[in-house]
């Protein structure tokens, strides 16, 4: 049987070589609670993203940013409306750090339209912008599984933390502040200490394609 010689000159076979190619060619473990990204991957870029203001949103608009906080949310539900205060409270809190926070709805309910979206987002006064993707394709890329689910990107742009808001709907029984001592890392240029949590809301239902 044929082969070749490794770098300490040992003869591999055919077979082996297969095998040891299939080992290199295996793709990334994904995270513990995600399918597509892991902690530390290079962020999936997004542009022309219609936000409510009328203007087209893009990753690349960030570049000044430390840290980009990436939120799917959705008008219909009432999880998304329950962490809406704790959402304004970290863009305006850690604004002048250098944080960006970007809010993206991907439902195709007619209450997660644009027209809804608008109103939403007046009502609740977000001072961040809520951005539509009708093609679901931005969730799809960051396995997205339900509302709220956010993703905090460093400033190289690789995700530094995946999951929670926190460890309870309930403001005055939360515990654990995830997403916030994440973005506090992350600003300080350090690697946030929990840097995966599991995601809990309201389930994101994709089209099929």
């Amino acid at each position: 049987m044929g082969g070749f010689r490794d770098s300490r000159n040992r003869i591999v076979t055919p077979l082996v070589a297969a095998a040891l190619l299939g080992v290199l060619m295996t793709p990334a473990v994904a995270g513990k609670f995600n399918a597509v990204l892991k902690v530390g991957q290079k962020a999936p870029e997004w542009s022309g993203l219609l936000g409510v203001d009328g203007k087209r949103h893009s990753l690349a608009d960030l570049k000044a940013a430390r840290g980009v906080l990436l939120v799917f949310l959705s008008n219909r539900c009432p999880m998304t409306r329950s962490y809406e205060s704790r959402l304004k409270a970290l863009a305006s809190g850690y604004r002048k750090q250098g944080l960006a926070v970007v809010g993206v709805s991907i439902g195709q309910a007619p209450a997660d339209r644009l027209a809804k979206m608008i109103a939403r987002s007046a009502l609740s006064k977000f001072n961040f912008p809520y951005c539509i993707d009708l093609t679901q394709e931005l969730g799809r890329r960051y396995g997205a599984t339900c509302t709220p689910h956010a993703f905090l990107l460093d400033s190289r742009r690789r995700v530094a933390y995946m999951g929670a808001i926190d460890d309870n709907v309930d403001p005055a029984k939360v515990e654990h502040h995830y997403l916030r001592d994440a973005i506090r890392s992350v600003l300080a240029g350090k690697q946030p200490e929990v840097v995966e949590t599991l995601q809990k809301g309201c389930e994101i239902k994709y089209v099929a394609r």
